[in-house]
């Protein structure tokens, strides 16, 4: 039978990417070859067993998706003990163990999400802190409204109940990277497996599950919008107008969100990611006018969204901006410790906080860095694995080795304080850079094993090499991190047992590339450095079902009416006011100050640079007497006051909680509740005469 060849554009990265199919094959529009024995029957059949093999990686995730927001299962730390009614009696159901680390998350971020389904999606009140919608990535007008569309959905929680809201939130990220990430591989490489490995060394590096999902915040919406691009273009050079229209307003939207959660990953994994797709667009082979109207509309439709964002939060920006810390932060390239770079594989016994010392768990985490060095040994012993991908998957790959390259050239070398001047680049701490370049790393590795065919020694000296060389770098960087004062206890067996480990996964990937049981050995070793970080959670823990926090959500919904406002001496109770919606002076100062309400706490502002900060914790210490602040912690506003001096200065506050006893003349008791398994005290506050 005659077969027809019919190329796919912008689905696959070159000319050699052609589909081949037969007559009756799932793609095939004619027969070749028309004679009486060619029936109709099986070409549908054929189409659309091929139609459905295409929407797999699209309808599982999706699936997997819905079962855990039906479920109300997440994996977030909002069963920690601190945040129970009575820790030993707590609601709901729970397996494995909280991580007190991770108070970013279970101490702000999850109750604010839980605070925006209290209150319908109203406007939260929060005086001294300007609006964290931005940075929480909450809806605070129509264009956030649009762009944070998943914030907007929490306002439901009259209708969904709000373990399903929260799930819905807690896992979209995650649904995007592995929509996203396959697809774009697909898209590059004409390949989907690749892309489902770089997801899942994604999710599992100790870099994104010590910090709370951070790198799949950034890049599942990054990745998602990229291969929503990609599409888009390949429907406008097929006339599909209307759709390639929607795909860019759709994709422009993604995009426009990335710059709003974590800056220094937004700068450092965002950009090249969209610079590989615009480089593949321009390089395909349909229309230069097409290819130029893809690039100018996904740039329009981004800046256009990300323009209008921002001015919507203006107000908060400039607040942020002005900031002590840190708005005026800029840093400069300086060496890191190896180890520290290096050391990923080495961290699976970080679980248990006693093990690590100088720093903390989040802190010393990172990412696979050490595939950057296997990925430019693989590239040199790997023959003309450009010819293989052809140019625009050359473009793409280059473009995310070159970043990664960057980067790690940013935390080993000392740059001078010039480098501090680097628009962007100077926005990201050397730190933070070593906690990220891995996952740029990773996605480097994946694409070029995608093309890997070395013309001489596939069978054993290629891969030996990439594996003496992974488990050489695995076993440095867990020695360094012992020397180096990380992990003073790390033993010379764990070493020894992470670099066999790395050196069999990378063998096995490089050996036999594509293979499915190859990556899901490579899957599942990462996945044992981080099996044991999170929890598994069904609903929200104490914040709905206990009896405190019915209490103050009724309280909360009162106050809201009434523009009363709260504070208190405790930075539990502070999580239940935000899960509860209710208005507050204590809590989080995620952006900036509101100076003109701060200087009513400070006349003369002899204390600006205490308050005047972001990502910081504002915390109250009830005091007989007086009103001063203090700093015992970079990222902690301490005052230390007299309920009766807050209220004289700010005459909304009506209600306090303590965790002891207070007494003052503008105090009346109203009730005692227990939370973190202890007791505190309620208190109405009513001017002094």
């Amino acid at each position: 039978m005659q077969r027809v060849i019919l190329p796919v554009p912008a689905i696959t990265p070159s000319q050699h990417q052609d589909v081949t199919l037969s007559a009756s094959s799932a793609e095939g529009t004619i027969a070749a070859s028309a004679g009486p024995t060619a029936t109709a029957n099986p070409q549908p059949n054929g189409r659309d067993a091929s139609r459905l093999r295409r929407r797999l990686p699209i309808v599982v995730p999706v699936i997997a998706y819905l079962i855990l927001v039906l479920l109300g299962v997440t994996t977030s730390n909002i069963g920690i003990g601190s945040l129970r009614e009575d820790p030993a009696d707590p609601e709901g159901l729970q397996f494995g163990y909280n991580q007190p680390i991770r108070s970013d998350e279970y101490g702000t971020g999850s109750p604010l999400w839980l605070g925006e389904i209290a209150r319908g999606g109203a406007e939260p009140i929060t005086p001294l802190s300007a609006p964290e919608g931005l940075l929480a990535q909450l809806p605070e007008g129509v264009i956030s409204g649009i762009v944070f569309f998943d914030g907007s959905a929490l306002a439901l929680g009259e209708f969904i109940p709000a373990q399903m809201l929260f799930a819905m939130k807690w896992w979209l990220p995650t649904l995007l990277l592995f929509l996203g990430l396959p697809l774009w591989f697909r898209q590059i490489t004409g390949r989907l497996r690749w892309g489902y490995l770089a997801a899942v060394l994604i999710a599992v590096a100790p870099g994104n599950a010590w910090w709370s999902g951070l790198a799949i915040n950034t890049i599942g919406f990054v990745a998602a919008g990229c291969a929503l691009t990609i599409y888009s273009a390949s429907w406008l050079s097929q006339r599909r107008h209307a759709r390639a229209v929607v795909g860019f307003v759709l994709a422009g939207i993604l995009f426009a969100r990335t710059p709003t959660y974590y800056q220094p990953f937004a700068i450092m994994l965002s950009i090249p990611f969209v610079v590989a797709t615009a480089l593949f667009i321009v390089l395909q082979t349909y229309r230069l006018r097409d290819r130029i109207i893809s690039v100018i509309a996904i740039t329009t439709s981004s800046l256009v969204w990300t323009a209008a964002l921002f001015w919507e939060s203006r107000d908060a920006l400039a607040a942020g901006l002005t900031t002590v810390y840190p708005g005026t932060r800029l840093s400069s390239g300086e060496p890191i410790g190896p180890g520290f770079a290096l050391g990923a594989t080495n961290l699976g016994g970080i679980v248990d906080a006693s093990t690590v010392s100088i720093t903390n768990q989040s802190e010393i985490s990172t990412s696979f860095t050490l595939l950057l060095p296997v990925t430019l040994v693989l590239c040199a012993l790997g023959g003309r694995w450009w010819v293989a991908g052809g140019k625009a998957f050359t473009a793409v790959f280059v473009t995310m080795a070159a970043a990664a390259v960057f980067w790690t050239a940013w935390i080993s070398f000392e740059w001078g304080a010039w480098s501090a001047a680097i628009p962007l680049v100077n926005r990201v701490p050397a730190h933070r850079a070593a906690l990220g370049v891995g996952f740029l790393a990773t996605i480097a590795f994946c694409l070029l094993m995608s093309h890997f065919a070395p013309r001489w020694g596939a069978k054993w000296i290629v891969p030996s090499t990439a594996a003496v060389v992974a488990g050489g770098l695995s076993f440095a960087g867990g020695f360094l991190l012992r020397s180096e004062g990380y992990l003073p206890g790390l033993r010379l067996a764990s070493m020894l047992l992470a670099s066999v480990v790395c050196a069999a996964a990378i063998f096995a990937l490089v050996r036999w590339p594509g293979r499915v049981w190859s990556m899901i050995g490579a899957g599942l070793a990462a996945l044992t450095l981080t099996a044991a970080v999170s929890p598994v959670i069904f609903g929200v823990g104490d914040f709905r079902d206990s009896a405190t926090a019915q209490k103050f959500l009724d309280w909360a919904k009162a106050s809201r009416a009434d523009g009363a406002l709260w504070a208190s001496d405790s930075g539990s109770v502070d999580s239940l006011l935000m899960a509860s919606g209710a208005p507050s002076l204590s809590g989080r100062q995620i952006i900036g100050p509101v100076v003109s309400e701060w200087s009513k706490l400070d006349p003369g502002r002899a204390n600006e640079n205490v308050w005047n900060r972001g990502g910081a914790h504002i915390a109250f210490e009830w005091a007989d007497e007086g009103l001063r602040f203090e700093q015992p912690y970079p990222d902690v506003i301490k005052i230390i006051a007299s309920p009766c001096e807050v209220q004289s200065r700010l005459t909304d506050l009506q209600y306090v909680v303590s965790s002891r006893e207070l007494e003052a003349s503008c105090l009346t008791e109203i009730d005692a509740v227990q939370w973190s398994g202890q007791q505190h005290f309620v208190y109405e506050v009513t001017p002094s005469e």
